[in-house]
């Protein structure tokens, strides 16, 4: 599949095209979009909290939900993990799956 980069406009296609789209199922609140409700994730609402285990949890189980949410157009991502990384002013959430017939690990960058 070929996408379009949000910041530069080339064209962007594989893995990259992927992470963007994660990039974007993730960091969309769900019910921002008025046509497509059920467009995003509700990964942002524990962004804000402390990174506790817990929190941690509450983030991965949205994300989930959100892969397997068929408005989001990410069902051609298999994904096996969710490991969150915390980093300054936010976290960083990777995504291994398969993608494509192969094993593929996807990085998105979530900030305050």
């Amino acid at each position: 599949m070929i996408g379009m980069d949000r910041q530069t406009g080339r064209a962007i296609e594989d893995i990259t095209q992927l992470a963007s789209r994660l990039g974007q199922v993730m960091t969309t609140p769900k019910g921002a979009r008025n046509r497509h409700r059920d467009f995003g994730s509700d990964v942002l609402k524990y962004l804000s909290a402390n990174l506790t285990p817990t929190t941690a949890l509450l983030m991965k189980s949205a994300a989930s939900t959100a892969l397997l949410e068929p408005v989001n157009g990410v069902l051609d991502f298999s994904c096996n993990k969710i490991n969150i990384h915390p980093k300054a002013g936010g976290c960083a959430m990777e995504f291994v799956g398969l993608f494509n017939g192969k094993t593929a690990t996807v990085s998105v960058t979530l900030n305050v």
